[in-house]
């Protein structure tokens, strides 16, 4: 209940308490969109690796690479490249349906969170949070601005959804 001095100073008090709540209420849908735009390129992915499965891997792959422009003395596609041709087709089927997964995950996250829902947040903060030491192992092994700024990324989403999830637990005791 919230008691005020005057009518003035208690719509101040609702005033502020209503910016907060649609700055957090913002916040909480652009972390429902970067979930959702991963669960969407993951299915992306997962639809190529599928598609993979049915042709012949080594053309279309080299289509894919020429439709798409890939610099050809760029090394990080002829890693990529050459590591999807070594794979065999259970590895492939494996792969496809891992992808499948976590793309479900990410827009099961994305949803809820985009309807602020409290379950959301929870599943959020294990799903990021378990991710956070392999991020962390890669930026070891292999530094580069993406990975840090990626890691960075989830860090603060987690220490964020921590704190909503930390307030609607206090609110309610």
């Amino acid at each position: 209940m919230l008691i005020c001095m005057s009518e003035a100073s208690c719509r101040n008090v609702q005033d502020r308490d209503a910016k907060i709540v649609g700055v957090q209420f913002g916040m909480l849908r652009l972390i429902a969109l970067f979930k959702l735009l991963k669960g969407l390129l993951l299915l992306v992915i997962a639809a190529t690796e599928i598609r993979l499965l049915h042709h012949d891997t080594t053309r279309t792959l080299i289509n894919l690479a020429r439709v798409l422009h890939v610099d050809s003395d760029n090394h990080y596609p002829h890693g990529l490249l050459a590591w999807l041709l070594n794979i065999d087709e259970e590895e492939l089927r494996l792969l496809s349906v891992g992808t499948v997964m976590y793309s479900t995950l990410f827009s099961v996250e994305g949803i809820g969170l985009w309807f602020a829902r409290t379950w959301a947040e929870y599943l959020a903060i294990l799903s990021t949070a378990g991710l956070i030491p392999v991020e962390f192992y890669e930026l070891m092994k292999k530094a580069s601005a993406i990975k840090g700024a990626i890691l960075l990324l989830n860090i603060t989403i987690v220490l964020y959804l921590l704190r909503r999830v930390r307030e609607h637990f206090f609110r309610f005791y």
